[in-house]
């Protein structure tokens, strides 16, 4: 059967891609391998400028509403930031995940389960998908799939991404949910190179993680045994522990090609500085869906402003919170002690956090500041003792300071 739009992967990018063809009035076919409801790797906190992009709520899956954090170092002393204000909504992957690809099915989405895609083959003008028993064509092909998605890969596509790697479980507290804990998520810096330790409260339970770049790995069960004494938990009675990747995008990996699009952590949309990629996946999305209804209806050529679009408003806040990374990991401790006297961080951070402020207008903002950072992060990335400060084993090129010519922001 022939669709307009074929979609494989039915997290929050490829749902959301799915559900505003459909509302555009295309036909979709939504492939994944798994049944759901499924659950997936990730902590579960959708912030309010990801809410901000749904057009419906999300109030039925959420388990607790988060307004304060727990800041520590290293596992060492901490202390707490308050906002009168919600910033993230706690949920399970699974229950948001289904939310959203039930929206995509009232819009029209068809839906196919258990449907594990084994070969692409394409030409300039449809894109055929094979599973186990079935074949599938479109005009247009939106690969969706994830951090370890193939789509891409058996499209023809070779993707450029750095890769972090995170390992989670879940706490379950004797006698409910602590006081300290109900409204208050935790995040310990400077433990691992790269990434960091949360503590995410969900109604009756607590998702525990730690991450950082890949080559950290091998050590992060005992990182995250020591994250879990460190608050008071037995990690024997840790359940649920899984590890997972994630891809930030380097700036020559592909969004488009052809017939072909790349959304969410397949496009490597994620947050370098939050590793947060529910905003990215849902913007991507509606930006891909907006973009492939134009190309199908013939009013653009091909799909090439997806990729502007997303160069042009998306990619710069993560080029930017890359450079924050960056210069974050060069010394946590130093930005927590900052922080402890100044709260400059945390007001920055509760401002983004809300969609109220983007990386982007901090740097036009506060220019002088902006070019600091600019140049300390380029240092970074040509300095070998600076990158081993950073835990970086492969930097990003600089974009300002230490080459020739304009660079893209």
């Amino acid at each position: 059967m022939r669709y307009d739009v074929i979609v494989v992967g039915a997290g929050p990018a490829g749902s959301t891609t799915a559900r505003e063809c459909a509302e555009r009035g295309l036909s979709v076919l939504l492939l994944d391998k798994a049944e759901f409801p499924r659950d997936k790797p990730c902590g579960g906190g959708i912030t309010v400028r990801a809410l901000r992009l749904l057009p419906f709520s999300i109030e039925s899956v959420v388990e607790r509403v988060i307004t304060d954090v727990y800041l520590t170092h290293k596992q060492g002393s901490g202390f707490s930031r308050r906002s009168d204000d919600h910033l993230v909504s706690m949920t399970q992957r699974r229950n948001f995940d289904m939310l959203l690809l039930e929206k995509a099915l009232e819009a029209g989405v068809t839906l196919k389960e258990r449907a594990t895609v084994r070969h692409v083959s394409r030409d300039a003008t449809s894109v055929d998908i094979s599973t186990d028993d079935e074949t599938f064509t479109a005009s247009v092909l939106v690969a969706a799939d994830g951090a370890n998605g193939k789509t891409a890969q058996m499209s023809g596509i070779e993707q450029n991404f750095w890769q972090q790697i995170a390992l989670e479980g879940n706490i379950t507290p004797l006698g409910g949910m602590p006081e300290e804990w109900q409204t208050c998520f935790g995040l310990d810096v400077g433990s691992v190179p790269g990434g960091y330790g949360w503590v995410f409260p969900k109604g009756d339970h607590l998702n525990v993680g730690i991450g950082g770049w890949r080559y950290v790995g091998p050590g992060l069960r005992n990182s995250l045994n020591n994250l879990a004494k460190f608050h008071g938990f037995e990690s024997e009675n840790m359940w649920g522990l899984r590890g997972h990747y994630l891809t930030i995008r380097k700036p020559d990996s592909p969004l488009v090609d052809g017939n072909v699009a790349l959304v969410g952590d397949a496009a490597g949309l994620v947050d370098p500085m939050s590793d947060e990629g529910i905003y990215s996946s849902i913007w991507s999305g509606q930006t891909a869906a907006r973009n492939i209804a134009d190309y199908i209806g013939g009013e653009t050529a091909d799909l090439l402003n997806y990729k502007r679009e997303i160069e042009s408003e998306l990619v710069p806040e993560l080029n930017i919170s890359l450079r924050f990374h960056d210069l974050f990991q060069l010394n946590p401790g130093l930005f927590m002690w900052a922080e402890k006297h100044t709260s400059l961080v945390w007001a920055l951070a509760r401002r983004i956090l809300r969609g109220d402020q983007t990386y982007v207008n901090v740097m036009l903002t506060h220019n002088a500041a902006g070019n600091l950072i600019d140049f300390l992060s380029d240092l970074v990335r040509v300095t070998p003792f600076l990158q081993r400060r950073s835990g970086l084993r492969d930097p990003a090129l600089p974009q300002r300071f230490f080459v020739r010519g304009n660079a893209q922001t």
